[in-house]
């Protein structure tokens, strides 16, 4: 086999491991903050202690809260505009829903 070939799978290679260090890395990313009660919070809250949150979609979830009552599953803040199943399950950690079916509730 000729060197110019050798060094080219060579170079391949090592292109080829640092992409998967790369994205090891990136895949372990730990997004750090608070939980928060999903049905409390208010959108000031919610940007505090939510990594990534914008202001925005933090308001939209306290707006749907208000229209639809209290959330009664995650999953229904997918109705919530701007959120995603992405978002949702990164975030997931992050919400935390107590309170449903009124104040005297342990849920």
């Amino acid at each position: 086999m000729k060197k110019k070939n050798i060094a080219w799978i060579w170079f391949v290679g090592a292109l080829f491991l640092c992409n998967m260090f790369a994205g090891t890395v990136l895949a372990a990313e730990v997004l750090k903050g608070k939980s928060v009660n999903i049905n409390k919070a208010t959108a000031e809250e919610l940007v505090k202690n939510v990594p990534l949150m914008t202001p925005e979609l933090a308001k939209n979830i306290v707006k749907y809260r208000k229209d639809n009552g209290d959330y009664q599953q995650k999953e229904e803040l997918l109705q919530v505009k701007g959120m995603d199943r992405t978002l949702l399950k990164k975030w997931n950690d992050f919400f935390i829903l107590e309170g449903i079916g009124g104040k005297d509730c342990t849920c």
